[in-house]
């Protein structure tokens, strides 16, 4: 069997390559749909070589671009723990140029589904840990991310520090690319805005799983100076469009026969809001047995009057991102100075500004214990009513 896959990593692997990305469905237009697994994720797949760990050899891997689509012939599932997308394969070979790494695009291969990075918080995985985890690649939207040169070992690494759903990492970075980048302007990467990261788990290594950062991709383009409205319209060629009896109807049959919103996105050239509204004002999710409450509440509340607001509010949470960075510049600029004056504290006007040497405390870890002592957990933590409230977060974050 012949497959397809957009790359989404080409990174360095024990003398050659890991190449790797989500598959696709290709139609008669050129155009592709992506293919998910059971859960909704995008489904990746990581072709393997007869070597002697797997990698491909650099030879064959550095004409793949990212985000390239690629074709294999003759795939063959080879699945092993955690590596599960692993395929074997007869030839390798790119059959279209890369994709423009715009925003709307890259959302359609980020992992929703999976609230952490495999599993853990750690900077590795025990291979005796790894009877639920069944992935080992996912592509990612983090915040505050930032690429430097670990000088405290024998040898220099390079590294990125990030922000995922509230917790903070710090993993190497194997992406060849990026690192020939960075290598030549490692200070213009010192702060990275705007950033998408493929996360794998590398091959086990004295019992661990190591996790690492195999692609950095920086979408083009500044959204805060585009009108959205525009914007949109270069993406889906139907943005904004009026719809006609015959979608209406098409719609519906499509819907019923268990389309998904990115398959219908595509069907239709709109985007997510314009299908979800279009089904909500079509009532036809009024008796969907394939959703649950929340699903319906999500397509429910995305009605047409958000569309006059969404610009404003992005382009101003772009703006308050861009001052918190320049806070935290400051603040850090500020603290070098305290610890070369040996100040303990300032004051002025208009601050008190209190320094605190760095110290190790012990603070209890609530998902930790929750995953560790699941039957603890359970019976000792009781239930809480709170009240409802709304969380306004950009859904690429």
């Amino acid at each position: 069997m012949d497959k397809f896959f957009v790359c989404l990593a080409n990174s360095y692997k024990r003398g050659g390559r890991c190449v790797a990305g989500v598959e696709v469905s290709c139609g008669e237009n050129g155009r592709f749909r992506i293919v998910c697994n059971d859960d909704g994720s995008p489904r990746w797949i990581r072709p393997v070589a007869d070597t002697q760990y797997g990698e491909i050899p650099t030879g064959s891997a550095n004409n793949i671009l990212i985000l390239s689509l690629v074709k294999l012939t003759n795939v063959k599932p080879c699945p092993s723990t955690p590596h599960t997308e692993n395929v074997r394969f007869s030839t390798m070979e790119c059959c279209k140029p890369p994709i423009q790494p715009i925003v709307d695009t890259l959302r359609r291969f980020v992992d929703n589904k999976h609230r952490s990075l495999f599993s853990t918080k750690g900077k590795a995985i025990s291979s005796k840990l790894l009877a639920g985890v069944n992935y080992s690649l996912m592509l990612i939207h983090p915040e505050n991310a930032e690429a430097y040169i670990d000088e405290n070992r024998e040898k220099s690494k390079n590294r990125m520090r990030f922000t995922y759903l509230g917790e903070d990492y710090d993993l190497p970075v194997t992406d060849p690319f990026f690192l020939e980048q960075f290598k030549q302007q490692p200070e213009i990467f010192s702060s990275i805005d705007d950033v998408y990261i493929v996360l794998s788990l590398g091959l086990e290594y004295e019992g661990w799983h190591h996790k690492l950062v195999a692609t950095v991709i920086i979408p083009e383009g500044d959204a805060e100076n585009e009108n959205y409205i525009q914007q949109q319209k270069k993406l889906y060629k139907n943005a904004y469009s009026k719809w006609t009896k015959p979608e209406d109807k098409r719609l519906e049959m499509l819907y019923r026969k268990g389309l998904s919103v990115q398959e219908l996105m595509e069907e239709f050239d709109r985007n997510e809001g314009a299908i979800l509204a279009r089904i909500s004002k079509l009532k036809l999710d009024e008796d969907d047995d394939r959703n649950n409450m929340i699903v319906r509440w999500k397509r429910i509340e995305s009605p047409d009057w958000f569309e006059e607001y969404e610009a404003e509010l992005s382009r101003l949470l772009d703006i308050r991102t861009k001052i918190d960075n320049q806070i935290n510049d400051l603040r850090s600029i500020i603290l070098s100075k305290m610890e070369q004056h040996r100040l303990e504290s300032i004051r002025t006007g208009r601050f008190l500004v209190s320094y605190t040497p760095a110290k190790t405390v012990k603070q209890f870890d609530k998902k930790a214990f929750e995953t560790d002592y699941e039957d603890l957990y359970e019976t000792y933590c009781k239930p809480k009513q709170k009240s409802a409230f709304i969380v306004v977060k950009r859904i690429e974050d």
